[in-house]
């Protein structure tokens, strides 16, 4: 069976992905790996990856399936690395995503497969020009393209571990609404009915929209309440940090203001972001290592084509497959379900228990 799967966070402009998708490349099977209820830049996703699934399951997708919270808020290099295991696990054999100019992503990906990307930083400009410098050797600009970026690394992935998987893509629309812009759009409280689909529109009412600021707070409450031991000890906490977390928190008023005074050249906004995020889920290096060396497969929805290929998966795939969580999934899922419930805390929804794959026509949002 040809499967055409979509690696994306599922925005509110995913439905042009789709469309071009479906009209391009015809798949028998359509799947939409989503980040669950975080985002890979460090960010909240606005609204949850329940009503996300929804609106991608009547947008047209045939299966969802979740990306771990441990895959999802990583640099492109890890973000891939444990995207392209689970899509392997799933027995796809094309990717499709979204990239800003046409490239030779086999040929480039195989090329820097074969260079030695490590660099010293150069301190007196930021890491993400210093990392754009080592690729424009390659002929790319990956600051000016960050979904090139992303590309690269799933063909890498790809290459690296010898998958079967063909790659395709999807040319971005030039002069389009980016999720980043439409997030802050909403955050200004501006009107934004123009650039998403109405299915969106009706998550976007129905639910608690959050916010970093939505969380300072716990953030606040979470570094002044810990040691420089127990900072010390949140994944990718480094190079002292943890000092610069402490003494910037009391000063600052909202997360924009922290953020501001913590970034550096050495560190990007969205490194500080991930971090920040880890910092307020108490997240260790063993909880992300634990994800990564125990995989699995949590589905959020299907219609009756995705029925079947889950169906026909659970006779060949050697990874625990989740439709529901109880005991025995509670371990397996352990950090998943803990920045679930923080999350909770302000969005007051329930993420996990109770809650079964979203089934076309049953129980949709």
């Amino acid at each position: 069976m040809d499967l055409l799967l979509n690696l994306i966070h599922f925005t509110m402009v995913i439905n042009f992905l789709l469309m071009k998708s479906k009209k391009k490349y015809h798949p028998d099977v359509l799947i939409a790996v989503v980040s669950g209820n975080f985002v890979q830049r460090g960010d909240f996703a606005i609204v949850d990856k329940w009503s996300r699934t929804d609106a991608a399951i009547k947008s047209g997708v045939d299966l969802v399936v979740e990306l771990p919270f441990a895959y999802s808020v990583e640099p492109a290099n890890l973000f891939a690395k444990g995207s392209i295991r689970l899509l392997h696990d799933l027995g796809i054999n094309n990717l499709v995503f979204g990239t800003e100019t046409d490239l030779d992503f086999a040929n480039v990906a195989a090329k820097l497969l074969r260079t030695d990307t490590e660099f010293d930083q150069n301190y007196q400009d930021s890491y993400a020009r210093n990392l754009n410098q080592v690729y424009s050797n390659a002929g790319l600009d990956v600051l000016n393209h960050p979904n090139q970026l992303l590309g690269l690394n799933y063909v890498q992935e790809i290459l690296a571990n010898d998958y079967e998987i063909d790659v395709n893509t999807v040319l971005r629309r030039s002069g389009g609404t980016s999720a980043t812009e439409i997030r802050n759009k909403i955050n200004d409280s501006q009107n934004i009915n123009k650039l998403i689909p109405n299915i969106m529109q009706n998550h976007l009412k129905a639910s608690k929209n959050v916010f970093w600021d939505d969380y300072f707070e716990l953030l606040k409450y979470r570094i002044q309440s810990s040691s420089v031991t127990e900072l010390h000890d949140i994944y990718q906490m480094v190079e002292g940090l943890e000092y610069k977390f402490i003494k910037e928190i009391d000063k600052s008023n909202n997360f924009n203001d922290f953020l501001d005074a913590v970034k550096s050249k050495r560190y990007t906004r969205a490194r500080l972001r991930r971090l920040s995020m880890y910092t307020l889920m108490n997240v260790k290096s063993s909880d992300i290592n634990s994800v990564f060396e125990n995989p699995y497969l949590r589905i959020l929805g299907f219609d009756t084509i995705g029925k079947q290929y889950l169906n026909a998966l659970k006779k060949s795939i050697d990874i625990p497959l989740i439709t529901r969580v109880g005991k025995k999934e509670s371990d397996l899922l352990s950090l998943e379900l803990k920045v679930d419930k923080i999350r909770s805390l302000v969005d007051d929804r329930e993420q996990d228990f109770g809650r079964i794959p979203i089934m076309e026509g049953e129980n949709q949002c």
